[in-house]
């Protein structure tokens, strides 16, 4: 027999008047209590949806709808994205926003038409038809193809404080991003979570990570579109995990507040992420070089050493890290005085040398009396604090701490000042760490109070922003501090926008290969998730690498943005020269090479830091159209910049590589092959060669590799070109410190190649300037031809001729490779070089 609700009570009731009957009170009981249950609105354990449209109003700055249960609102934010926020209980909560920038909205043309069975809004960049009965959005390129939908029977829900969407799953629906998450590129299948975690060692199945980026890009054939869900709370995003019907995102608490970003392009939608969370500032040049790691260099004697090893054995390198035991029994902003001395002078000393020191700074302060960072905070109320008003404590490396509240604008001061005071005395950059934050049994209490300003909030609300309120104070203090030079801020925990701040890491890696792969399969995701400036722990934090492993890693960390090798305190020596001869000069030829791409390098960097592109992408961010990019056997293959198709060696063992060429024409620049693309070619890999490819019509800058960035100007500017009509490249130029840019102290050099009858014309656009002031010559390097040049010529003399016998010594023939060389002279202005066959 099958029983309806009413039924069932009906059959309860029964039950209670029997038992009065017989004058059995406590018979009752359990029967009422049941009775209760049954007919209390099923809203504890049960979504409400926002029900039909009742009305509207429109306003200069959107669309807020009245619907059963709820209001909805729709905001124009630009021309194609678009805020949609859920009420809670009829009102909205206009949460402030930690990642979000608020700036002027630019002026944007926009239509809300009213039909029977919808509002339909139209905005430069797309539309959205607002279905009436139930409420519902349904989000249309600007041809009117559907490219997102809320689920017909779900749409936006809350059960008590939890708040969701469901969206329909589509078929041929992909999604990327979502910041620092393992597993593959593709993120759909699985289920995300966002709460920063202190995960030592974690593997390709664990989740969460230590940064939480709640923003994703779906693809489809339609197009690409993104999502970023404004809310701090601990959320999930089930991408289709066991569903073929519906993907979603909430959170436990906190408001539905989103925005919805329109395509079609994938660069398209990273763009426009970036312009609303920020973008990347231009880092310092010497943070695009070599960093060296471990934990820890110490004591004095061993930093110097390793100093002396790298300038010794010619390998080029830029930074040296001090991780936590330079410090007075852990307390940050302190040294050891023992181990070492005169900070000063040791900061001193490696600056002569060409390194930058940067020191690790852990967010808990030590409870100690007399010890000066605790006085300070006690005696300014920077601590956080329980409910009841009295201090949390919490252990990690010092001992029992108290941890700063950087929701509180003073905090966030008097922690930028103590890096200042660091940086006077010789330190370069920070390496923000345990910023979770972290204490061992992992999490605070979610009774830990912050102030946010004046808006109290609890740890649930904070847990997320804590390392992103860190770097921002770090990132401020040592821009007000030190206006003359960029910071240069590592972060282990991060949220949306604190790319505005910080360079990330994927935190505590071990030695596998399986990291290696995992670790680029990451950079890629929160490349894509506006964090560009990213890295992994080269050759593995934790246990130590083989030969093999240590030298592909460092392959792909040549066009990795952060190049950063750290290793654990119990492993074994892992500097470039602890493997042995052959790894140290195979180490050295990498490292090198590193910095004979630096000024390409630093043009990408650029690029990232105006318009959001970033440097590292996955071929679907390049080549979104062409149906191979997508499958998971191409996952560790990327483009950096527009010119460069890198695919290291990922296996153990492997001396081939099957690599991927989306369309066009490829050139390998190690053998000077050419491929057409839209194919798969295996090349050679034996472990002394990096796969790496030059599309066609790429004029890419080099120079020649110094010891570190500062060493020397740029004097012999190195361009290789794969001809093609219509070829170009560009290069950024400016100090590589300070901000002498922002006021137009730099040069963009742009390069351009054309066709002629028998041969080729290079066009190089330089201004006068002391930017282009150093540079005397360019070494141009044409690959890819059968045969080598007959003649060279500049505007007003002839460089090469071989039928005049003029043939300059440098001149260089590589039939083998299809390379032709020859330096010719520079002048700043228009000028032209004409090279014939």
């Amino acid at each position: 027999m099958r029983f309806n609700k009413n039924t069932i009570i009906l059959l309860y009731m029964q039950h209670i008047v029997s038992a009065l009957r017989a004058a059995r009170w406590h018979a009752c009981i359990p029967w009422l209590l049941l009775l209760v249950r049954m007919t209390l609105p099923a809203n504890a354990d049960q979504y409400t949806s926002l029900g039909d449209y009742v009305s509207h109003e429109r306003d200069a700055a959107g669309v807020s709808i009245r619907a059963e249960n709820n209001v909805l609102r729709l905001s124009i934010v630009g021309e194609a994205v678009l805020r949609i926020q859920v009420g809670r209980d009829g009102t909205l909560l206009n949460d402030p926003s930690h990642a979000v920038r608020h700036e002027a909205i630019p002026a944007v043309n926009w239509n809300l038409d009213d039909t029977d069975s919808a509002l339909v809004l139209v905005m430069p960049g797309g539309r959205v038809d607002i279905l009436k009965r139930p409420l519902r959005l349904v989000f249309r390129d600007g041809e009117g193809r559907e490219i997102a939908s809320d689920d017909r029977a779900f749409g936006h829900a809350w059960d008590g404080k939890e708040i969701h969407v469901w969206k329909t799953l589509h078929q041929d629906e992909r999604f990327y991003g979502l910041g620092e998450k393992t597993g593959d590129v593709n993120k759909r299948g699985s289920q995300w979570v966002m709460w920063n975690s202190d995960v030592p060692g974690y593997g390709n199945d664990r989740d969460p990570l230590y940064a939480s980026i709640p923003f994703f890009i779906g693809v489809r054939d339609a197009g690409a579109y993104g999502i970023y869900f404004d809310n701090s709370f601990r959320s999930v995003f089930n991408m289709g995990a066991a569903s073929d019907r519906v993907y979603s995102f909430g959170a436990e608490d906190g408001e539905m507040d989103y925005y919805f970003i329109f395509g079609p392009a994938v660069r398209d939608v990273v763009r426009r992420y970036t312009g609303l969370t920020g973008r990347m500032p231009l880092p310092p040049l010497w943070a695009l070089g070599f960093q060296q790691c471990r934990w820890s260099y110490y004591p004095e004697h061993e930093v110097r050493d390793l100093a002396k090893n790298f300038r010794q054995r010619g390998i080029p390198a830029d930074v040296l890290y001090l991780d936590i035991r330079y410090m007075d029994n852990y307390k940050v902003f302190t040294w050891d005085s023992a181990a070492f001395p005169n900070p000063h002078m040791l900061l001193s000393d490696l600056e002569a040398m060409g390194f930058k020191v940067v020191p690790i700074i852990d967010p808990g302060i030590k409870i100690e009396r007399g010890y000066d960072v605790y006085e300070q905070g006690i005696a300014r109320d920077h601590f956080l604090k329980y409910p009841d008003g009295t201090l949390y404590s919490g252990q990690v490396w010092p001992g029992w701490c108290h941890f700063p509240d950087f929701s509180r604008a003073d905090t966030r001061r008097w922690w930028g000042d103590a890096y200042a005071r660091m940086m006077d005395i010789g330190v370069d950059g920070f390496w923000n760490d345990m910023n979770e934050p972290a204490v061992w049994g992992r999490e605070f209490p979610y009774l830990v109070q912050f102030d946010n300003d004046g808006a109290p909030a609890t740890i649930k609300r904070m847990h997320n922003v804590y390392g992103h309120l860190m770097a921002e104070a770090s990132f401020d203090g040592l821009r007000r501090s030190h206006p003359d030079k960029r910071p240069f801020v590592l972060t282990r925990a991060a949220f949306a926008g604190t790319q505005r701040w910080a360079a990330i890491w994927t935190g505590d890696n071990t030695a596998r290969f399986d990291d290696l792969r995992m670790g680029i399969r990451m950079c890629l995701g929160l490349s894509l998730s506006g964090m560009p400036f990213n890295g992994t722990d080269i050759g593995g934090f934790m246990d130590s690498p083989s030969p093999e492993l240590y030298v592909r890693w460092l392959q792909a960390g040549v066009f990795t943005p952060l190049m950063r090798s750290h290793t654990h305190i119990n492993t074994r020596d892992q500097e470039p020269w602890s493997f042995g001869e052959e790894t140290e000069e195979l180490a050295r030829r990498f490292i090198s090479l590193r910095y004979e791409f630096l000024p390409y390098i630093y043009s990408a960097f650029h690029e990232a830091s105006t318009s959001g592109t970033p440097m590292m992408r996955p071929l679907l961010h390049d080549y979104q159209n062409d149906p191979a990019v997508y499958d998971s056997r191409w996952q560790h293959t990327w483009m950096f910049g527009d010119h460069i198709l890198v695919a290291p060696v990922v296996q153990e063992g492997q001396r081939f590589q099957e690599v991927y060429l989306p369309e066009g024409r490829w050139l390998d620049p190690w053998t000077g092959q050419s491929y057409e693309g839209r194919q798969r070619v295996i090349i050679d890999a034996p472990v002394s060669r990096l796969p790496l490819f030059y599309k066609a019509g790429a004029i890419i800058p080099r120079r020649n590799a110094p010891q570190f960035t500062g060493e020397k100007q740029l004097d012999t500017l190195v361009l290789d070109i794969v001809p093609q009509d219509g070829g170009s490249g560009t290069m950024y130029l400016d100090s590589g410190e300070g901000y002498g840019y922002e006021r137009g102290d730099f040069e963009v050099l742009r390069f351009s190649l054309g066709a002629e009858e028998r041969g080729w014309r290079l066009t190089i656009d330089a201004a006068e300037s002391v930017r282009t002031r150093n540079i005397k010559a360019i070494r141009l390097r044409l690959f890819g031809s059968d045969a080598s040049p007959r003649r060279v010529a500049t505007a007003d003399r002839i460089i090469f001729d071989t039928d005049a016998n003029t043939v300059p010594p440098d001149a260089r023939v590589d039939a083998a490779h299809r390379r032709f060389e020859i330096t010719v002279p520079f002048a700043p202005g228009v000028s032209t070089v004409t090279i014939g066959y």
